[in-house]
């Protein structure tokens, strides 16, 4: 039985359940769905099953909002993504709204990493940092070391808000998939 509450509509339910497989390989496991919801083994058995730049791919061009969240959520568990991330976006057209997805998603990620620097330092110790002051001064935004990453937050929040039916705050979204993640963390230290 699926919770219809958490997840798309049914023609979504197909790539819903192959990104979140997907993920879930990868230590990106909060969100619902995938083949274990229905008790059926998964494509995905090890993170070396995933090709990278295609998950970044599909995670921005998502038609499900909390699947795009998801890219800031892989991100800022695995920083070493995103040099691939800025790869991806590079190829995509500068008038796509997934490229602006993409990288804001970078730049979230980042300035997440920055304000749970700490914490990423006990459970994650040794991982690269997130290079996006680059992505930043492109989009006009403030650097992710600025203010804890706060200000960055609340301007790309802004940014991709801008031009939207609802004004959706795209800041506490990230907020909370970076608590996700960092749940998981703790639980697996447990």
């Amino acid at each position: 039985m699926r919770m219809v509450s958490y997840l798309p509509n049914t023609p979504d339910i197909a790539l819903w359940d192959d990104l979140v497989d997907r993920l879930r390989v990868l230590d990106v496991g909060y969100l619902s769905g995938g083949s274990a919801w229905d008790g059926r083994p998964s494509r995905y058995t090890c993170p070396q099953d995933v090709q990278i730049p295609d998950l970044i791919s599909d995670l921005a061009h998502a038609p499900h909002p909390r699947l795009r969240d998801a890219l800031v959520a892989l991100l800022f568990r695995h920083p070493e993504y995103a040099p691939t991330a800025r790869k991806v976006a590079a190829r995509m057209p500068r008038e796509d709204r997934a490229r602006l997805i993409l990288l804001a998603s970078i730049l979230a990620a980042a300035a997440l990493r920055r304000a749970w620097m700490f914490t990423l330092d006990i459970y994650l110790p040794g991982q690269p940092a997130i290079d996006a002051d680059g992505i930043a001064a492109e989009l006009g935004v403030p650097f992710p070391a600025t203010d804890y990453g706060r200000a960055c937050l609340r301007a790309l929040s802004a940014l991709l808000a801008r031009d939207q039916p609802f004004p959706f705050d795209y800041a506490r979204a990230w907020e909370g998939v970076a608590e996700h993640i960092l749940d998981g963390l703790r639980r697996q230290a447990g």
